[in-house]
């Protein structure tokens, strides 16, 4: 209780003082900075140089904003993302893992639900969010449990710029697609506001080939259409030149029909979802260094419902602070001290009782540039959490530049980490449930070059990674003796492959030209099995594609847009023998625009082409997906400044 006092005391003092805080982060290469995406989440390029990270275009999102994070991530990552539907539940999975290995924080902040143990990306709307990077890889130290395979860090819009800003959208799409929001932000020296209303909605009824029926009927969808509304706000308050104060809200709400797979009935099954989520940031700098102070709650509800059942409920409310330290030690060596604490109050309804947990953790982030090209980073987090013993979190690595002259660059990096994720609330608590649970433990070793080229016109830059990872005491649901459900310590599991991705910019007058590729090569495999036979060792896990990738190009030519995606999956193996699978598919989407401007405004519409080549694809068995479909988006801008 005074935990939760507390935090709601820190939140409701910053809500006071209406503020909140703006960071701008830069692609780095050997010293080199790209100004491309700004970001408030530092602490990867800082405390990790040794691991891979991904930055998402911040152009790329805006023009994309009526989409979920799902959409941008299959278009410009060659992470999987695991869709049951168009517009259904979406979770990612790193470097082969599983959903609930991947941290998903907001400005600084996990919100990975504790009850199920991953996020669906479907409800995460694009117009919420500023800013998207992905650390690859375990990355406990920085960001504690669930960090397994990687983590992905979103942001709010930061720097909220002098005058009035007015931005009113509407989308409309095929399959009763509509999209409408309004925002709009004030500005001054001393004081910053901004906020967005918006909605979204989806019939989703396409046609489909029913390959599960008798004859291959042609069908509509049914039970797939989903409606979402929500806001943001943010506030700033600059208290003196070295002192920031500011808020961050984020509410949706979301009503989603749950599409049945081709061969069952419809039960009319759907999902209420109703996130909250607050926070508030007070920064100081001085001359040691940093001082960071956040408080968080959040307030999730989830309801299920189909036919013949009763409704399914689950209310969690979880309480945050973290506070973090930063000292610089002359020109080479900086060091993060810091904590931070949780409560979790769960009441879900098969649970039969309440449920309480706290968690805590303290962590040291040290980087040390030795030498000229030479920068190393060596982190260490402990996590207390009633009831278990998590493992010790270091991590360890290095970037060494081979090469750095005027116009290019040349980057050996390596890291050394280890990670753990504790057994969620439902792995415990769900009947039967089993409290004997351990951490899931893992060990992540990784090594790549990076190699970036600059010059008047054109720039290039390319990485190249090689990983291996170890799981031990993966948590899998198998019947027990009664045949119902039950977690288990079951493998061990070994992952191993590379990533690469490759960008080329081209500038010439009136324009640019931007294209680049990703590409992912996977084997991910149980090792062994700690219970029963071993005959499935060494097998692929299912639906872990081997290979990945996208390819993409934005023309921009005076006020003209063109921009191509495509994405490719590769076959996924959909029986643990890996006897039966999935075939391959490549998708293409099409965008172009044309923006008009007359002094303070600005009028922009786009219009959108998916799957163009009207591809048929499954990506879970018996989840049809929607062939070739049409959007326009129409833009209205009102800026002061201009």
């Amino acid at each position: 209780m005074t935990f939760k006092l507390f935090a709601l005391a820190g939140l409701f003092l910053a809500s006071c003082l209406a503020a909140q805080v703006q960071a701008q982060g830069t692609d780095t290469l050997a010293g080199k900075q790209i100004k491309e995406v700004q970001i408030t989440a530092r602490r990867p390029e800082t405390f990790a140089p040794g691991s891979r990270q991904t930055v998402i275009d911040s152009a790329f999102l805006e023009n994309n904003n009526a989409g979920n994070l799902a959409d941008i991530l299959q278009h410009r990552t060659a992470v999987y993302v695991k869709s049951y539907g168009s517009g259904q539940l979406a979770t990612l999975a790193f470097r082969g893992t599983s959903a609930s290995h991947t941290a998903v924080l907001w400005n600084g902040f996990n919100i990975t639900q504790p009850t199920l143990g991953q996020l669906d990306f479907s409800l995460l709307p694009v117009s919420a969010i500023s800013g998207v990077q992905l650390q690859h890889g375990s990355a406990g130290s920085n960001f504690g449990s669930g960090a397994i395979g990687g983590a992905v860090l979103l942001s709010s819009p930061t720097e909220i710029q002098p005058g009035i800003k007015l931005h009113v959208q509407q989308d409309l799409g095929s399959f009763g697609q509509r999209f409408s929001q309004v925002s709009g932000s004030y500005g001054s020296r001393k004081f910053g506001i901004d906020a967005a209303v918006f909605r979204k909605e989806t019939k989703n009824d396409f046609p489909f080939t029913n390959t599960a029926r008798f004859g291959s009927p042609e069908e509509r969808q049914e039970n797939a259409g989903s409606r979402q509304t929500g806001f943001t706000n943010n506030l700033t308050l600059r208290l003196s030149p070295k002192s920031k104060l500011f808020i961050r809200n984020w509410y949706t709400g979301s009503d989603v029909e749950v599409q049945p797979n081709m061969a069952s009935e419809n039960n009319h099954a759907r999902n209420l979802n109703r996130n909250l989520r607050l926070m508030s940031e007070w920064e100081q700098r001085s001359g040691l260094g940093n001082t960071n102070v956040r408080v968080a709650y959040f307030h999730d509800f989830m309801r299920y419902t189909q036919d013949g059942l009763l409704p399914s409920d689950s209310k969690v409310k979880t309480y945050q602070l973290q506070a973090e330290q930063g000292f610089f030690f002359k020109d080479w060596l900086r060091l993060n001290l810091g904590g931070d604490a949780q409560l979790f109050d769960a009441e879900v309804a098969d649970y039969g009782r309440k449920v309480t947990e706290k968690r805590a953790s303290a962590f040291a982030l040290l980087r040390a540039e030795v030498l000229k090209n030479l920068s190393l980073n060596l982190n260490w987090r402990q996590t207390f959490i009633q009831g278990f013993n998590p493992p010790p979190s270091p991590a360890a690595g290095f970037s060494y530049g081979l090469l750095n002259t005027e116009k290019s660059a040349l980057i050996w990096k390596g890291n050394m980490s280890r990670g753990y994720r504790v057994p969620t609330l439902n792995d415990r608590f769900w009947p039967p449930g089993n409290p004997n649970l351990h951490p899931e433990d893992s060990r992540n070793y990784e090594t790549g070059l990076a190699y970036g080229f600059t010059a008047e016109k054109v720039s290039f830059e390319t990485e190249l990674t090689a990983y291996r990872m170890l799981v031990d005491n993966w948590i899998q649901w198998l019947p027990n003796e009664h045949n119902k459900l039950t977690p288990i310590n079951l493998k061990k599991v070994k992952a191993q492959g590379f990533e690469s991705s490759a960008k080329i910019r081209y500038r010439f007058n009136g324009g640019q030209l931007i294209t680049g590729g990703n590409y992912a090569y996977t084997l991910s495999k149980q090792e062994q099995t700690y219970v029963g036979s071993d005959e499935l060792a060494g097998k692929q896990l299912i639906y872990v594609p081997v290979t990945t990738g996208t390819a993409f190009s934005d023309l921009t030519y005076k006020t003209w847009l063109l921009t191509l995606n495509w994405q490719y999956t590769g076959y996924r193996f959909i029986n643990p023998e890996n006897t039966r699978w999935l075939p391959a598919y490549g998708l293409l989407d099409i965008t172009a625009g044309k923006t008009f401007r007359m002094k303070c405004y600005q009028v922009q519409a786009l219009g959108r082409i998916h799957n163009l080549g009207n591809t048929i694809y499954q990506n879970l068995e018996y989840l049809a997906m929607p062939g070739r479909s049409y959007s326009l988006s129409l833009r209205f801008q009102f800026d002061s400044n201009k």
